[in-house]
Formats: structure tokens, sequence, C-alpha cells
């Protein structure tokens, strides 16, 4: 950190156990910002709230350490001594919801009770306020009642648990995929438990803060009235995200393919890295939070594809940053002076590292980024604004078509009275009888734009408007209709994707023992299927594989994919499906799972480059394996960064198709653990993203290296 000699350094800083050295005097507000449970709000709530004595005597240690100091508090010595010795458990200050479902969660009996295990805690919560919690999560569905008469936690409460996000946050999510919008669901869950977001907010800039927002979420007339800013802040920055995902990171992942065949993977790795810091900064983003969100985002993937709910196989798809597919965006570079130029000529760095000495500051100016209608932006904040309006349903103990019992709303009113004058509730109208809204309390109170938000209605039962849910709200989902997915395998899903008539054959890689091939062709035309081995070409005794082509010695994914043969040439223009039961034992790598990962991420890159090649982005990739494998490897994630998209996923039936060897065993409740066929289709580089030449490069590459 520099020290400036003409000027005097002030440090805003929250609660931290940082020292920051040469500190000589502290002004300290008493005040500290603290999440408690907000019973008019039903939601938690960060606010500021008056410092112990304990956590100012801390902060009074951020000087003394490397030279004297002095502490000033905005206090009188007498409102001092009134305060607390120390601060309230956080174990008290909230409704501990999340907590208490994590504890009937747990495996042993013996702590699975929370009205037990919570009073034998040094400060115990309330037990009205535990009862409270565990009624709550009854009626969401999280728990049951058992026949032993204990509340036990259901699957949907053992899937929320098994989620790194808060509760509210977890429930959105499971909502939303629901709908069909498990994708937008989960970055909206991540983004609501994220600090700091994506979107650059400066300090004290709210002009330029809502600049930014409006940016990627325009107030445009046509979008959808979401809210207040809480949901304009998630929306604006899912934009954002999906931004970065378009514009950037397919930029990325083309050159990424370019490199895969000319094996200088490491050279074009740091060169985007260094120049995705500036991509960002041009278009006000945070890379480290960017790259954080899509982190969190495969952690909580993976745990839905380890307990398989049931909206789950039907909830995959190209994702909506791909709509619509003419989206262009070109960066417009436009330099601003920097009005703090005459002041760094003042400044001498303690430290070796030398001032910046660009006086300008680039930045994109062709706004917005992100137009209304792009990324089916208003149909995820129409639903965005009914999760949330049924979420706070929940905390009310309400079902859809019930209304929230409020003593500021008369028993009496009335439509025939016309709408009731806001700026009247208040004392404040001076429009008297010529006012053009109702003077009377018994007509019809506005609704309070707050109280069905995330933000919540902070004046409770006392505000001025109706707490009203609206006549149009409803359900979005079935009370407790997160549930497993149906266990019967139905080999017509599988069926279904392979071609018919002369419209091509199917593909199966890497089938050493030929032993999903000699099942498949007992269901399917054999004349239509074409088989790869490692192994030498032998004499078949099975006579299901007589009309079968076989292609014999070839090694996966580099020699079966890439192909050198003529034959294989021929071959690859007639696929139109493609199988693979990865066998990771066969291929060495049965039990290092970086390897395994590695594996992944070749047969996806070889692929892609094939199927650019030859123009089959239209073929189906069927991909069979454990979901808990495939949930361990993250192969959904190792696909997409090929451009390959898991479009549905259903279980795989062994009894058709033959037995899966991969076998891994579970010890958790409700998770599961089966062969699942995962559909994985391509989508292309859209044209903006991928230079013109770029399927010819790719096809000139691969007759290169054959």
């Amino acid at each position: 950190m520099k020290i400036w000699k003409s000027h005097r350094k002030i440090i805003f800083s929250a609660e931290s156990s940082v020292t920051i050295p040469e500190v000589a005097f502290i002004i300290d507000s008493c005040r500290s910002s603290e999440v408690y449970w907000d019973g008019n709000r039903k939601c938690e709530f960060c606010g500021l709230m008056w410092v112990s004595k304990s956590q100012a005597e801390q902060r009074r240690g951020k000087t003394g350490w490397t030279c004297d100091g002095e502490i000033y508090r905005l206090v009188t010595r007498s409102f001092f001594s009134d305060l607390e010795d120390y601060e309230c458990p956080a174990m008290l200050r909230l409704l501990l919801q999340q907590q208490i479902l994590l504890i009937c969660c747990a495996e042993l009996e013996a702590i699975d009770d929370p009205r037990v295990l919570l009073q034998k805690a040094l400060d115990p919560p309330d037990p009205d306020v535990v009862q409270d919690a565990l009624d709550l999560l009854v009626h969401m569905g999280l728990l049951q009642t058992s026949h032993r008469g204990r509340l036990e936690p259901t699957f949907y409460g053992r899937l929320i648990a098994s989620f790194s996000l808060s509760f509210d946050a977890s429930l959105l999510m499971i909502k939303f995929g629901e709908v069909g919008l498990l994708h937008e669901g989960i970055l909206l869950g991540v983004l609501m438990d994220m600090q700091p977001l994506p979107i650059i907010h400066f300090f004290g800039e709210r002009d330029l803060f809502q600049k930014y927002l409006d940016s990627y979420f325009s107030k445009d007339t046509n979008k959808p009235r979401i809210g207040p800013l809480k949901e304009v802040m998630l929306m604006a920055n899912l934009c954002a995200f999906k931004f970065w995902q378009r514009i950037f990171k397919d930029k990325y992942r083309t050159k990424q393919l370019n490199q895969v065949l000319q094996f200088d993977d490491m050279k074009a790795t740091e060169m985007v890295l260094e120049t995705e810091e500036e991509w960002c900064f041009f278009h006000n983003l945070r890379q480290s939070s960017l790259n954080h969100v899509a982190k969190i985002y495969e952690d909580v993937l993976s745990s839905l594809h380890r307990f398989r709910p049931n909206f789950l196989g039907t909830s995959e798809g190209f994702p909506s940053y791909y709509y619509p597919c003419d989206f262009q965006h070109k960066c417009l570079l436009e330099c601003r002076p920097n009005e703090d130029e005459d002041e760094n000529e003042d400044a001498a760095g303690l430290d070796d590292e030398e001032l910046e000495s660009s006086a300008d500051t680039r930045e994109c100016v062709a706004m917005p980024f992100v137009a209304p209608n792009d990324f089916q932006t208003k149909y995820v904040a129409d639903k965005l604004t009914a999760v949330v309006k049924e979420i706070k349903a929940h905390y009310f103990g309400l079902a859809p078509g019930d209304q929230p019992k409020s003593s500021s709303e008369s028993r009496f009113s009335v439509d025939k009275w016309g709408k009731l004058c806001r700026q009247f509730l208040k004392g404040s109208c001076n429009r008297g009888s010529n006012c053009s809204f109702s003077h009377s309390f018994q007509a019809k109170r506005p609704l309070c734009k707050f109280f069905s938000s995330l933000q919540g209605c902070r004046n409770g039962d006392s505000c001025y408007f109706s707490h009203d849910l609206g006549a149009s709200f409803s359900s979005v989902t079935k009370l407790s209709s997160c549930i497993p997915e149906n266990g019967d395998a139905d080999p017509a899903l599988l069926i279904r994707l392979f071609p018919f008539a002369d419209d091509g054959n199917i593909l199966i890689l890497d089938d050493t023992t030929f032993h999903f091939t000699s099942n498949i062709a007992r269901s399917y035309d054999p004349f239509r299927m074409v088989a790869t081995t490692r192994l030498l070409e032998s004499s078949i005794s099975d006579p299901s594989l007589t009309d079968v082509k076989i292609m014999w010695g070839l090694h996966h994914p580099y020699q079966t994919i890439i192909g050198k043969s003529a034959e294989s040439q021929v071959l690859w223009k007639s696929v139109k499906c493609v199988l693979w039961f990865p066998d990771f034992e066969v291929c060495g790598h049965q039990k290092n799972f970086e390897g395994q990962r590695i594996f992944m991420r070749n047969f996806f890159e070889y692929l892609a480059i094939r199927l650019l090649a030859d123009a089959l982005c239209e073929v189906p990739v069927v991909l069979t394996m454990n979901n808990l494998r495939f949930s361990k490897l993250q192969v959904e994630k190792l696909g997409r960064s090929s451009f390959f998209f898991l479009t549905e996923s259903f279980p795989f039936a062994e009894q058709s198709f033959g037995e899966l060897s991969d076998v891994m065993p579970t010890k958790k409740l409700m998770e599961v653990s089966k062969p699942i066929s995962y559909i994985f289709r391509m989508y292309p580089p859209p044209t903006d993203v991928k230079p013109d030449d770029f399927q010819a490069a790719i096809r000139k590459c691969l007759h290169d290296v054959q």
C-alpha cells in the first residue's frame, strides 16, 4: 500500500482482523452491520446496530501495533457506558431454519433432534423460535413426521441441505428448476448470497452504479415491473454473467479448440487470462466474482446430479444466452481522462512498485450491453417475481389463494370507493375534494411493492399500503413437488434417438468386449451399427454381432475420433448418433480421478473438432455412466467447454442393453447411485465469436494431423 507525501490516506474499514501499518488515528462510529431475522420483512436482514464494548475494544487495537495512535468514538461517554458488554450471539438473532434442517439431516440419531441439541448450547435459543422454524419446515414439505413420531427430512429437505447456498437461495433455485429454468435459478441463487457482485459498485457512486445496472438490465417500458432494487440488481448481474459467457468465454473456448491439435495449450491459456481482466474492466465487471459464480454454479449442479430430482432430466438444454442467435456486441473503446492525473505527480511510493504511467482509462461505450429482449430476460424476470412472492407466502404459512391477515387492512374495504390516495394515508394530500383518488378509509389500499419482494416491508402491520399478495397470486410449483426421479428405466427413451430407414448409422465407441453392442443389436438393426474396439481383429462367436461393422485396433479417443484411415473418413459421414460407455479400468484410470477428467475432456475436444470439421453438429452424443462419477468429474462442465450441452438425461435400461460395470456405492440417505444416459448436443460457436474461416481452419488442422 502506497503512502503519499502530500496527502493523508483515509481507509474505510469493516470488521476485519487485518492490521494496517502506520495507522495513527481511528474514528469509530460504534456501529456495525449485523444480520438478523426481521419479523416484519419475513427475511434475514442486514442492518446497522450498536456495537458492544468488547467490539469497540477490538477496534481500538487497530492502532498501536506499528506506531502510537489515538481513537475517537463518535458517541458520548455516558452513551458508551450503556452499551452491552458483549454482542448478541448469532443463534439468538436468526430464525435458524437452515441450521435446524441440517441438524435434522444428521446421520447420528443422538444429535438429529434440534429441540434437544440446541438447548445444550452456551446461549440456547428460545424454544418457541425453534418450534416456529420446525413448523415452517413442515409447512414447506422439508420435514415430515415419521411412523415413530419423529421429524425426519424428506427428499426435498435433504436436497436443500446439500447445497452450499443460503436457505432462501436454495428454495428459489429449486422452484426455478421445477418450471424449467434450472440454470437461471442456480445463478440467481448464487448471486443472492454473493458479495461483491460481478457488476462493479464503487463506494458512494450510486448514479454510476445505476448506469452500470442499466447497461445490462435497462428500465425498458416493455419490461415487467420487477420490484425494488435488490431484484433489479439480481437480474442485471444475471444478464452480466450471461454476457460474459456469450461474448468472452465462447471466444476462449473457440481458441482452445484451435489449440487442441497444435499442442500449445499453455501459451493460449496465459494469453486469454491476461486479456480477461482487461475485458471485464472495459465492461464494468469484476473478474474474480464472475469466476466465483461459475465455480459455485458447478458445485450446485453436481449436488443435483447426485440426488437426481424429478425435474433434472427435463431442465437441461441450450443456455438462454444463445437466444437470440444473432446477438452481436462489438466493443467500442473510448478513452476518458483521469481526473487524478495532476495528483499522481505528488505520489511517492515507498515500495518498489512503479506508479501507473497511463493517464487514460478505456471503457466500452457500445451500450446497452444486453438489450431488454436478449437472453429471455423478460420471461426470467416474470418468473423471479412469481417465485419470490411464493417464498414470501410460505413464511406467512399461506397457500395459493390465501391472503395474510393485516391489521392495517379493513375488512370493509371495497372497490366501489376507487383507489385510496397514498398521500391521504400519510396526511400530506393538499388537493382535498379535487383529488382524483379516494379519501375514504373504506377504499381499497394500494398494494405495497416491498411486501412480496426479497427486501420485504419493514413496516409490517403498520404499513400504509395493503399486504395482499394480489388477485393474481398462484403457486408456480406444486407443494412438495420436488420428489426423486422415477427409477423405472425405459429402453424406448434410448431407441428413439437412433436413426431409422436410410438415415444413417449409430457409432458405439470403444466397446472393448462388445457387451453393449451385442445387446443393442437385439433391439436395433445391426446393419446400421458400427462399433470400435482397441482389440486386434479376431473371430466373433456371438451371432448377434455378425452384421455389425466392427473397426479393430483403434485406441480411444484419439484414433477412434480423429481417425487416420480412409475407412474412418467415410464412416463419420454416415454417423447419426454416437454412444459411449466409459470404462476407466480399460483405459488405465480406474482410481485416478484427475486422469479420468483429462480423459473425458480429450473426448469432448476431439469429438467437437470432428463434428465441426464434418458439419455434424446435429448428431446426439449419448454418454452412459454412473451418476455419482458424472457428478464428481463434473462432466457437464467438461462438455460445455467444447460447446456440448446436456439436453436431457434418463435412467439407463440395463435389463435391455447390458449391465454397467461402473458402480459407486453411497452411504448418504436419498442420494442415488445408478447408470444414467446423458444426451449431449453440440451448439456450434456463434458467428459473432468465431472467425469467418473457423470451420475451414479446423478442417485443415484435422487434415494435417491425419
